[in-house]
């Protein structure tokens, strides 16, 4: 019976380092991004007195309306975008063409390139007085005056591709190892069929890579929410709030209006938000794997 009981509980005896790390790491924070968002809380974390619901009425103004469609546009058309153009270079690279190993290095580049050192340079390159784009449109007559791709009208637009560059590498080299997995065999039985080219890839290679798209996908989507380097290096939220996404507000919330109830509040509802899509669509994922 002992012998039995040493056999069962040995597992969780190995588990338990882990678990404990775990908890250390994701549930203490937690518990106290719950509490603060129903209390007064200095930036310090000093408890003042509790708040009850009213943190959360912010999620109740157009402010955050105005917002929450900013950060569904930055999300949608980033992902998007990064679908599009990561799949065809991805599918470009699969093929045997010269020079295929450094063309792979040179995509992965944007990748490995921090958030604020890439926000840095493309401010600089985007910049309508001496920004290199500019010049070189004005050099070659494409326009008559510099384009103002960081101001009000633009700036969600350019911060949307600088999010498609940086997260294109991502996706090419989650769907590059799927498309190594895919039978050499299967390709040929397609070819005898008669599907080839665009037929192939939508009656063959995208049904194959679909898992890997919802994951890599479910993790692009989590990361696009949480983004906030990249995007306060390049416009700070602005002009006229034009780029202030979800992680910008929480920011200024906590550290800039001294609000770290409401920030905590806004970054609980940020977690949910997500967590619920991630759920569906892991859910979507494993139905279709079935």
């Amino acid at each position: 019976m002992k012998r039995k009981m040493k056999k069962n509980t040995l597992p969780y005896i190995f588990l338990a380092p882990a678990i404990i790390v775990i908890v250390a790491i994701f549930a203490i924070p937690l518990i106290n991004l719950l509490w603060y968002s129903f209390a007064k809380v200095d930036l310090i974390g000093n408890f003042r007195s509790w708040a009850g619901f009213s943190n959360y009425k912010y999620l109740c103004t157009e402010a955050f309306a105005q917002t929450m469609m900013r950060t569904m546009i930055w999300v949608v058309f980033g992902i998007a975008g990064i679908f599009v153009v990561g799949t065809a270079l991805a599918l470009a690279l699969n093929k045997p063409i010269p020079g295929r190993g450094f063309f792979r290095t040179v995509v992965i580049i944007p990748w490995v390139i921090p958030h604020v050192f890439a926000g840095t340079m493309w401010s600089w390159v985007l910049n309508s007085t001496n920004g290199i784009v500019n010049t070189l449109l004005l050099d070659l007559g494409l326009i008559k005056q510099p384009i103002s791709f960081l101001g009000s009208e633009l700036a969600l637009a350019t911060v949307i591709f600088i999010r498609i560059w940086k997260g294109v590498p991502f996706w090419v080299m989650s769907l590059l190892s799927a498309l190594q997995t895919i039978p050499f065999e299967v390709e040929e039985a397609a070819k005898l069929d008669g599907a080839v080219g665009f037929k192939y890839f939508w009656h063959i290679t995208l049904p194959l890579l679909r898992p890997v798209m919802i994951m890599s996908g479910t993790i692009l989507m989590a990361w696009s929410f949480t983004i906030f380097d990249l995007i306060y290096v390049i416009t700070g939220g602005g002009p006229l709030n034009a780029t202030e996404l979800l992680s910008i507000t929480i920011y200024k919330k906590a550290f800039i209006n001294s609000d770290l109830g409401g920030a905590a509040a806004l970054a609980l509802f940020t977690m949910v938000f997500v967590s619920i899509i991630a759920f569906f669509l892991m859910k979507h994922n494993a139905k279709e794997e079935n």
